[in-house]
């Protein structure tokens, strides 16, 4: 398999066919359409995300921004941005995800990007900083993905690599001047880098906009995504890793632990040239076997749905947009003992409800080389539970005001430099309020929401060999929310707030344009994040140094990409440490005729690192390695 895969490295370097270059498109996380964004920004292209396998990978370079659990897919990727979404047991929290303007975080903040094709995805933003003044609920960032254009045009795709990966992507685009149509079906198998760790997923996604003569947009969108196997490798004391760190924890073993999913998810948007309008439901149905006995099958039934509509305006030097979102989340969350991977007694079953609604303004004042922005967001959250099992029903009801004031400045044409104040707010998920410590069934009523104030100024840099920027925060959070584990219930995670965190920090960005051919792309963040006991945030790097060189040879493109991850903690008291590591990988991507070739040496080096840690786990069980040295092929062929 290796020297197959090296043969074709070495046959597309020597192609002599152009790689594909696409422009950039601006998404605007910042919500509105304004010529300026701050510095905490960063644009993804598609010429860079054609090159990869994960979202993951696309993401992680983004300063202060920390991707982990890429190779557990029974957890999901997780990824925290300045800290907040660093306690995320499964998938993502704290931040909010929109795919194409609609957001895929439920309500309560939970997010799972699974079910997003890599393959239609043209442009990512990440808006690092707290943003509840623009999007409300679980803002302690933003990621907003944007679809591809579609064209006529067909393509198949297949990708093969080492550990069993198989991915196989067809896709169907049709346009004209009414309407704008494409389908894509995927299909993933991969055995993992560790036992017991393997996954297996299909998806199908259509896409249509209707075109009406007076330039709306009308978009309906459906996916269907079905995961019947993700199985979950469990975490590892430092003596198992030395060991052996491609095994599975023996307990996961011998609970089967993994899940299986089945989602579907509606979508449709209505763009005019000042109104914008969106509506959506998902249903998700989750099947979950946990390494404990008592509660540990899960049985969720999921179902959440909005909409939301905006307004644009503008008339001389203003700028502004207004709007409003609702949304409801609807949890039928069931547990039951788990024998030994059998489904024993129920121990749990209950109704969980989230409902929230938000009113928000933005506007902008352009005076000479000064911009002036200004947002309010009022949210309110009502959140239910009926227990069907016990006496412990309840009601909560959660209201917050979120304000955020800007200021730009341009020196020159190629000096820029900002101060932007904002607050955020985060409320505990339905599933952290309903894993209880005490082992009833209820809300735990202890968990309190965290708000948090940030202060972040920048000041960027640009010229024709160069864009470089500067950016300073600091944030402090209040009742900062942790996960935990107790002797009692091993393997299970159960939350608590810990009281005020202050994180600070610096990140600093620079894309230097070589030459024609070249781009060196250098990302470096150090932050402090400490909580009111004066130890460090676990699980989040204080530093991180990413860099990029990209350079055409003759119709070429070489990636050559170098990660460094500093000190982290593995738990609350900073007793482990985790170790620091770089990780080097190296792709190149030729197109030959009607064929697209990629080439990816992920881990070049062999590093030993870890894919996850598993923040205050019983035991010492805190490692998930990460693999080693894995190859991977891509052809695509235009039909």
């Amino acid at each position: 398999m290796h020297r197959t895969l090296y043969f074709i490295f070495f046959f597309s370097t020597l192609c002599h066919a152009q790689v594909q270059n696409l422009k950039e498109v601006v998404l605007k996380a910042q919500r509105i359409q304004s010529s300026i964004h701050p510095m905490s920004q960063t644009d993804i292209v598609q010429d860079s995300i054609l090159l990869k396998q994960e979202i993951g990978e696309l993401i992680q370079f983004v300063p202060s921004l920390f991707v982990s659990s890429q190779q557990n897919f029974s957890q999901d990727t997780r990824i925290s941005i300045r800290g907040f979404g660093t306690r995320a047991t499964f998938g993502i929290r704290g931040i909010k995800v929109l795919w194409d303007g609609i957001p895929i975080t439920t309500p309560d903040g939970q997010t799972q990007l699974d079910h997003i094709p890599l393959s239609s995805i043209g442009t990512i933003e990440v808006l690092r900083g707290v943003s509840s003044g623009l999007y409300g609920n679980a803002s302690g960032g933003v990621i907003t993905l944007k679809s591809t254009q579609i064209n006529n045009e067909q393509t198949l795709t297949a990708t093969f690599g080492d550990f069993g990966t198989q991915h196989l992507v067809g896709s169907y685009g049709f346009k004209n001047e009414k309407n704008i149509f494409r389908v894509i079906l995927e299909h993933k198998k991969h055995n993992g880098y560790r036992h017991w760790s393997g996954y297996e997923n299909s998806l199908l996604a259509l896409s249509n906009t209707f075109l009406t003569n007076n330039g709306n947009k009308l978009s309906v969108d459906y996916s269907y995504f079905n995961s019947p196997l993700a199985l979950d490798a469990g975490g590892l004391t430092a003596d198992e890793v030395k060991v052996n760190r491609s095994q599975a924890r023996q307990r996961n073993l011998n609970y089967k632990a993994g899940e299986k999913v089945k989602q579907h998810q509606f979508t449709t948007r209505w763009q005019s040239k000042k109104w914008t309008a969106y509506g959506f439901f998902t249903k998700r149905n989750l099947d979950a076997k946990l390494p404990f006995e008592f509660g540990g099958q899960i049985d969720l039934r999921r179902s959440y749905y909005g909409l939301g509509i905006q307004k644009d305006g503008r008339k001389k030097q203003w700028l502004w947009q207004y709007g409003a979102e609702a949304a409801a989340q609807r949890d039928g969350r069931n547990r039951f003992k788990n024998i030994l991977g059998e489904r024993g007694a129920a121990t749990l079953d209950q109704s969980e409800r989230f409902y929230t609604l938000g009113i928000y303004g933005i506007v902008e004042l352009a005076l000479s080389d000064w911009r002036f922005r200004a947002s309010l967001r009022a949210d309110t959250h009502y959140i239910r539970l009926v227990d069907f099992m016990g006496n412990n029903s309840d009601n909560k009801n959660l209201s917050a005001y979120s304000p955020h004031v800007a200021a730009f400045y341009s020196f020159s044409p190629t000096l820029s430099s900002y101060v932007r104040w904002g607050t955020g707010f985060e409320t505990p998920s339905l599933n952290e309020l309903s894993s209880n410590p005490t082992g009833e069934t209820g809300f735990n009523n202890i968990l309190r929401p965290q708000q948090s104030q940030e202060i972040e100024v920048g000041i960027q840099l640009k010229t024709k060999i160069s864009d470089a920027s500067l950016t300073i925060f600091t944030t402090t959070t209040q009742d900062e929310i942790l996960s935990y584990e107790l002797s009692a219930f091993p393997g299970q995670d159960f939350f608590r707030n810990i009281g005020r965190v202050d994180r600070k920090g610096i990140e600093a960005t620079a894309n230097l344009f070589l030459n024609e051919t070249t781009t060196l792309k250098l990302n470096y963040s150090h932050g402090t994040y400490k909580t009111q006991d004066g130890n460090d945030l676990p699980n989040v790097p204080g530093i991180q140094f990413n860099a990029g060189l990209n350079h055409l040879f003759g119709k070429t493109n070489l990636s050559l990409n170098i990660r460094h991850v500093g000190k982290r903690y593995a738990d609350s008291k900073n007793l482990v440490e985790v170790p620091r590591f770089w990780a080097i990988d190296l792709y190149s991507q030729s197109k030959w005729g009607i064929t697209t070739w990629t080439m990816g040496i992920c881990n070049i080096t062999n590093a030993n690192y870890y894919d996850n840690i598993r923040i205050n786990a019983f035991g010492g069980r805190y490692y998930e390695p990460a693999s080693m040295r894995q190859t991977f092929a891509r052809v695509q062929v235009q039909l």
